[in-house]
């Protein structure tokens, strides 16, 4: 009986260092009621998000809330991308990279229109030990 209450101990504590070893961490801002775990087609978003470091920031304009969705590319700073989504879940505008003039003017217009609410979701590289 000894030996399977401690198999069983130390089933549950490598169980325990192997969820704890996943490499990004996220966080939520609010932790209840964030949107992303209320709305469907965000929550879904997000599933594809959680292995690589991105933000969600909540922007209003015009009493309207858009979701910018900014995933870095490292080492390339003109392939990193902001992808601006309405309140149903549909594409507004993309930025980053090269763009033509009217897509930059358009990007200006919105982001200088709109008011920054803050990420509300975040997903980054967990802090090694010693650093």
């Amino acid at each position: 009986m000894k030996v399977i209450k401690y198999c069983s101990l130390i089933c549950c504590c490598l169980l325990l260092f192997a969820c704890s070893s996943s490499k990004y961490v996220i966080e939520k801002n609010p932790e209840l009621n964030n949107p992303v775990d209320e709305i469907a087609w965000l929550k879904d978003r997000v599933k594809g998000l959680r292995d690589t470091e991105c933000q969600i920031t909540l922007f209003e304009k015009e009493g309207e809330n858009y979701y910018a969705v900014y995933c870095p590319t490292p080492g390339a700073f003109d392939k990193s991308t902001t992808v601006v989504y309405d309140q149903e879940g549909k594409v507004y505008l993309k930025a980053g990279g090269l763009m033509p003039p009217q897509r930059r003017e358009a990007v200006n217009a919105f982001f200088k229109g709109a008011k920054n609410k803050g990420v509300i979701w975040e997903c980054k590289l967990r802090e090694k030990k010693g650093e």
